[in-house]
C-alpha cells in the first residue's frame, strides 16, 4: 500500500475523528471533516474560539482517523500540526476548502477561522482485523 493508495481511499470531505491532547493531559477526540492532501500535507479548519484549536497550539501532535462503513479499512494519520498564518497561503488552502467551511466562513480572511496541516505523517492502513501497515509520509 502506497501513500497514492490512501489517497484514493480518502476523497476531499471525508467525514473522520480528529485527536488532540486536551488540557489535562488526556486524549480528545471529536467527529471531523478531512479537506484535502497537497504535498504530503493534510488540511483541516477549524474555529479559533474552540478548545481544538488551543489544543493543538499547546501541542501540535494530533491524528486523523476514518474508517470504511462496515470496517474493511481503517486510515490512521499521526503527525504535527502547522497553523497557517500566512495570508496568501491561507487563502490558497481556503479555496480548496469543501463547500461546508465555505458556507460557514464565508471568506478565508474570516477572524474565526483556522487552518491547518498535518504534516511529518505517519499513515497507518489498517484492512479488516489485520495488523496495520505503516506508511512513512
Amino acid at each position: 500500500m502506497t501513500k497514492e493508495d490512501v489517497l484514493e481511499l480518502l476523497p476531499n470531505g471525508t467525514m473522520g475523528y480528529f485527536s488532540t491532547v486536551n488540557a489535562d493531559g488526556f486524549p480528545e477526540t471529536r467527529f471531523w471533516q478531512f479537506q484535502f492532501e497537497e504535498d504530503g500535507k493534510f488540511y483541516f479548519a477549524t474555529n479559533n474560539t474552540k478548545d481544538v484549536f488551543k489544543e493543538v497550539v499547546k501541542n501540535p501532535k494530533v491524528g486523523f482517523t476514518t474508517a470504511e462503513a462496515t470496517g474493511k479499512h481503517i486510515i490512521r494519520i499521526v503527525g504535527k500540526a502547522t497553523i497557517i498564518t500566512k495570508p496568501s497561503e491561507k487563502e490558497e488552502a481556503y479555496s480548496k476548502m469543501d463547500k461546508v467551511v465555505l458556507s460557514l466562513y464565508k471568506t478565508w480572511s474570516n477572524p474565526l477561522l483556522e487552518i491547518f496541516y498535518i504534516s511529518d505523517c505517519e499513515i497507518k492502513f489498517t484492512k479488516g482485523f489485520a495488523l496495520p501497515e505503516v506508511i512513512k509520509d
